[in-house]
């Protein structure tokens, strides 16, 4: 790829003079060397501006599906919204991050959604079935015929699902008599790919003009067909009627025992309507920059452009609507409750009220919690129709003239446990909403994104690292927000009943790894929902601690603790949720949930030095943990030294997981240090100490004639594998999220790390894309193979929306922003490097990354010299860098003068910084 220009502008530094023999400074007066941050917020929208989700056909893949969707996504850290809809129809589905289903089992759950089209009744592109009463001969209870005619349909959704049995009649009313020429079927495979045995095989389509007499306008045997789309003589009717004789292929024993209805949509058009009519061109954009989506597309034949975006404070959904025609088109919109592929036991309801339309739903009933959301919709710019409501949908229509702007505006209320209906708040919101009110939400939701990028940036010289970066800082800064409840697996973005996983908080690396990258980003706040929704859940971990955990391992357990468990600890299953819930109780065979929590508590002090933090959340919960674990591991007096058992992988069994054993050394190691910056516990230091010089070093076996890292000590793992080449890359947890291993540990052991990546070569395992390419970057691997291997895996997996595609896994990707930023700045045993693991040909440079011990650095890297480093020191702790010019003198200023006197050991420069400055460091 050609070199880009610098985007970084120099700004002037007075500095003194330096003798190459030590390092003498004489303080002046200076600039920062970084880029001002107008100078960062020009080469920012320079970076982004091209950084976008594209889509140019209608089908929405993958936009309603049981994980994180594949289409443009919104999103404030509360509530989630996915662009779908079909062709001529655009629908935005609406989820909130504490809107979680408590019953059968906790799950997080999509509210519903705002839908947008051209007004039922009209001719030409219009849907004239859109709407209509439909009735069928027998329906599921969860998919109604009305579901055949929502104009919900998308990728992913099921529509109308009836009874076992054969025939089946799905009728239609369309309130008036209207006049049409074709007609289109979409069968079940035509959202679903993969259930093509649920495509109707054989089919009737009838009309009448009094519901008593019927004339057949057209017959389809042996279709094989997703889509039915057919083009016939003009007919004028009230009532259609489809009648599927064999309803399946029959070509699967479930098809052929349990023959079933499935039609997705029944679509109507007049002359010369429908898809593939009048329309023109479909372009929808994500843009990141400013947390948008711009929408070119055709309703009701005329040409619109709509952007979508949602408030950064309030719970607002607004879409520009602007027409680009030059004839008025009157539009439809619709407020619905609901699931595009819905659970039963829930509830939704409609409603209007004046000129506002609302729906509700509410989570299953059951022995725990209920909870209830709500949307509100409100036309600003024009007056519509009477809104109008029926079951789970609220609609008003209104015109929309040639040039004319208007906005859609949706209010998002409820969510929590057991809280009271929330349909007033949503109104009341969505009522006090101006032209003048949006322009000054909307001017907040830009200034809430401008000062978002510019907490922290990166330019690599390289369009595939950029896009992958910059798309994962886009998605956790749109999933979560400090305040608001944590994002589960899938983020905000919940578009059915059933995700995977429950949608939940795994918390064996899942959860915790969405904020992987979040401290060093300067963006550590986004980990407090995180850390709360932890600390929420104590109170049921400290009774698992006593009262499950047999559950572990009873065989293990019983005969050590009996039925008592370990008091004053905590014990943590996979899967936790808000509220108290458990969506997944298993153990798996593991204690060291507490362990991936714990670390992620440590690196936010590590990064921010925050004292009441570490004081009122990080150290108690420390304590906690370290508790369990005096108490479960085994301990040899004659030797000094303990034994912990646990399982590396799910399932499995081991002496000296190396997981736990490097996470537990990380947490002793910084629990001490607490202790002593806190000044509490002191009587408590001997034990932990104790422990942390107990601890078994990280298990090694051979592996094709080299020494790698072990899941466990070789001869203990239950399934016999020490090592398993392909899979996650567990046994390198100890290095991260561990901080077990690092640039400045014995080169034998890195290299041992390096060996193992290459026998693990687990680059492209799913689980391993958060972690592995960090754990390789803290270890010194090859830089540009490194980068090759990471954009390998980005080129290859990058769905349209620009998220890493995985079917199961979500949110986490995010988290390998950790080992982009590990490439351009590290900080080991307290020394800081810039550019540790970055080709010292490739150009890069970075903006405000922030490192331990609080310092925000800036450098560049130019034709193979560095050209600056800028460390703002937040905490006042003492910096110690490594020399980016080995062997050369440097000058170190601070930015407004002062006096600074450093010291020089080996290539480290050190030297005390005073909380709030800012200090230059060049080379002549």
């Amino acid at each position: 790829m050609p070199t880009r220009p610098s985007r970084r502008v120099l700004a002037g530094a007075v500095v003194a003079s330096v003798v190459a023999a030590g390092l003498s400074v004489t303080a002046s007066p200076a600039s920062a060397a970084a880029p001002t941050p107008a100078q960062q917020w020009a080469a920012v929208q320079s970076l982004l501006a091209n950084i976008k989700g594209r889509w140019t056909d209608q089908s929405y893949v993958n936009s309603i599906v049981n994980g994180m969707p594949s289409t443009a996504l919104l999103g404030n850290g509360d509530i989630g919204v996915t662009s779908s809809g079909s062709t001529g129809v655009k629908t935005f589905l609406v989820s909130k991050g504490d809107f979680w289903r408590g019953n059968p089992g906790p799950a997080t759950a999509p509210i519903g959604g705002v839908t947008l089209t051209a007004a039922s009744g009209g001719s030409g592109s219009t849907n004239l079935a859109l709407g209509a009463t439909a009735t069928a001969t027998s329906s599921h209870p969860s998919f109604p015929p009305s579901r055949a005619v929502s104009g919900q349909w998308g990728s992913g959704y099921e529509g109308w699902v009836s009874a076992v049995g054969k025939p089946q009649t799905l009728t239609l009313d369309l309130g008036t008599s209207k006049t049409f020429t074709r007609y289109i079927v979409r069968h079940d495979s035509a959202a679903r790919p993969s259930e093509t045995a649920n495509d109707t095989k054989n089919f009737q389509v009838s009309t009448s003009t009094d519901n008593q007499n019927w004339s057949t306008w057209d017959t389809v045997t042996n279709n094989t067909a997703a889509v039915t789309d057919r083009t016939l003589s003009s007919r004028t009717a009230r009532w259609v009627r489809l009648v599927a004789s064999e309803p399946t292929q029959g070509t699967t024993a479930d098809s052929q025992q349990n023959p079933r209805a499935r039609i997705g949509q029944f679509e109507l058009y007049g002359a010369g309507g429908g898809p593939g009519g009048p329309g023109g061109t479909f372009v929808e954009e994500q843009n990141i920059l400013n947390g948008e989506v711009d929408t070119t597309m055709s309703l009701g034949g005329q040409p619109v452009v709509l952007k979508t975006w949602v408030a950064a404070n309030d719970n607002l959904l607004v879409t520009q609507i602007r027409s680009t025609g030059t004839a008025t088109v009157r539009l439809e919109a619709r407020t619905w409750s609901g699931a595009t592929s819905p659970m039963g036991g829930f509830t939704q309801t409609a409603g209007v009220s004046g000129s506002t339309s609302w729906a509700a739903r509410t989570t299953p009933s059951g022995s725990r919690w209920v909870s209830r959301a709500a949307l509100a919709s409100r036309l600003v710019g024009a007056t519509p129709s009477t809104p109008t409501a029926s079951g789970n949908t609220a609609r008003f229509q209104f015109d929309l003239a040639a040039g004319q702007t208007l906005r859609l505006v949706t209010a998002v209320a409820g969510g929590g446990a057991n809280n009271a209906d929330p349909t007033p708040g949503a109104r009341s919101l969505v009522e006090a909403q101006t032209g003048t009110a949006l322009d000054s939400l909307y001017t907040g939701h830009l200034d809430w994104w401008k000062n978002y990028w510019l907490r922290s940036s990166v330019d690599l010289d390289d369009d595939v690292l950029e896009r992958f970066y910059y798309a994962a800082q886009y998605f956790l800064g749109s999933a979560s927000r400090n305040g608001k409840t944590a994002p589960g697996l899938y983020g905000v973005w919940t578009t059915k009943d059933d995700p995977y996983f429950s949608g939940d908080y795994h918390l064996n690396y899942n959860f915790v790894a969405n904020f992987y990258g979040a401290y060093s980003s300067n963006r550590a706040d986004l980990a407090m929902p995180m850390i709360d929704a932890v600390i929420s859940y104590l109170p049921e971990a400290r009774r698992r601690s006593t009262q499950e955990l047999q559950q572990v391992k009873s065989d293990y357990v019983t005969p050590r603790f009996g039925t008592g468990g370990i008091s004053g600890g905590v014990l943590f299953p996979v899967g936790i949720s808000p509220f108290g819930g458990t969506p997944d109780g298993n153990y798996w065979q593991q204690v060291g949930n507490s362990l991936f929590n714990v670390v992620e508590f440590i690196a936010y002090w590590d990064y921010t030095r925050d004292r009441t933090y570490l004081q009122t959340k990080a150290y108690p919960f420390m304590r906690e943990v370290a508790t369990f674990f005096s108490r479960w591991m085994e301990y040899d007096a004659a030797t000094g030294r303990y034994t912990t058992w646990g399982g590396p992988h799910e399932g499995t069994w081991a002496r000296n997981p190396s997981v736990d054993v490097g996470m537990l050394r990380h947490l002793l190691t910084s629990l001490l240090a607490a202790s002593t910056e806190l000044g509490l516990d002191a009587g408590s230091r001997p034990l932990w100490q104790q422990m942390l010089n107990g601890l078994p070093s990280i298990a090694t076996t051979t592996y094709n004639g080299k020494s790698v890292y072990a899941l466990g000590d070789p001869g203990t793992v239950s399934d016999g594998r020490a090592i398993r080449p392909g899979d996650n890359t567990v046994n390198l947890e100890f290095i991260h999220p561990g901080e077990g291993l690092g640039l400045n540990s014995p080169a034998a052991d890195r290299q041992r790390a390096i060996d193992t990546l290459d026998a693990m070569n687990s680059w492209g395992q799913d689980n391993s894309f958060p972690k592995v390419f960090t754990q390789a970057a803290r270890v010194g691997y090859p830089a540009q193979s490194l980068i090759d291997k990471l954009k390998a895996q980005i080129t290859a997996k990058s769905d349209p929306n620009l998220r890493i595609r995985d079917q199961w896994h979500g949110l986490e990707k995010s988290g390998a922003t950790e080992a982009v930023n590990n490439l351009l700045l590290q900080s080991d045993d307290g020394i800081v490097r810039v550019f540790p693991v970055w080709p010292a040909s490739k150009n890069a440079s970075f903006v405000n990354l922030r490192e331990k011990d609080a310092f925000l650095v800036s450098s560049a890297l130019s034709g193979g010299r560095v050209s600056y480093v800028d460390v703002t020191s937040e905490a006042g702790r003492q910096l110690r860098l490594r020399n980016p010019w080995p062997g050369s003198p440097v000058t170190v200023t601070r930015v407004g003068g002062g006096t600074v006197t450093p010291t020089v050991s080996g290539d480290v420069v050190s030297f005390a910084t005073q909380a709030g400055a800012t200090y230059t460091v060049t080379s002549p």
